[in-house]
């Protein structure tokens, strides 16, 4: 890969960690909240960790535009090509998270909520992986589906909501660090 392909990996995956880092965190919230273990220095250390992977995210997201400064890509139409596919599959997904909350209310199961959403964000990763070239938004996908469908055969109540969000977040947040290493790998492979 030419420098500045290599500048644009190491751009998008500091916002896809960014994403990551701070979706993750409101699922992680979400979960330990549920299950009544979101005390004080829980708290602190979900907002430490979140801080840090945030400056990581802020890090990645400057080398990358600095890079992509010292080596401009030559053809601009392969990004608006894909901010287009981006934004039809953030509508699919936004519309699904509201069907899917709609449905949980009508059935009057509050519980099926955090699972529902977090099978939808699940979906959403796998044209991301196709979408980004880079196949680990795909595996967090399915990992985050099948982490769902499992919650949803086990638990049942708040037990449900706490479980399949805590997950959610916590492979939203892998999916994050690993990208961080893939970006660090890419930045130092041109300079």
């Amino acid at each position: 890969m030419d420098p500045s392909g290599k500048a644009q990996v190491v751009l998008g995956l500091g916002r896809g960690g960014l994403f990551g880092t701070l979706f993750g965190a409101g699922w992680l919230s979400w979960g330990l909240s549920a299950a009544h273990k979101f005390t004080l220095p829980i708290g602190v250390l979900v907002c430490a960790a979140a801080a840090f992977l945030v400056a990581c995210a802020v890090y990645f997201i400057r080398r990358g535009r600095s890079l992509r400064k010292k080596y401009p890509a030559l053809d601009q139409s392969t990004g608006r090509k894909m901010n287009r596919q981006f934004s039809i599959i953030f509508i699919a997904e936004f519309v699904g998270i509201g069907l899917v909350a709609f449905s949980s209310s009508a059935l009057h199961r509050p519980d099926l909520t955090a699972d529902w959403i977090a099978i939808v964000v699940g979906l959403h990763f796998l044209p991301l992986g196709k979408l980004f070239h880079y196949p680990v938004y795909s595996a967090a996908g399915i990992a985050i589906v099948l982490w769902c469908f499992l919650c949803w055969i086990l638990f049942r109540g708040k037990a449900l909501t706490a479980w399949a969000a805590t997950g959610t977040g916590v492979i939203l947040w892998a999916t994050s660090v690993h990208g961080f290493r893939r970006a660090r790998q890419f930045a130092r492979g041109i300079a």
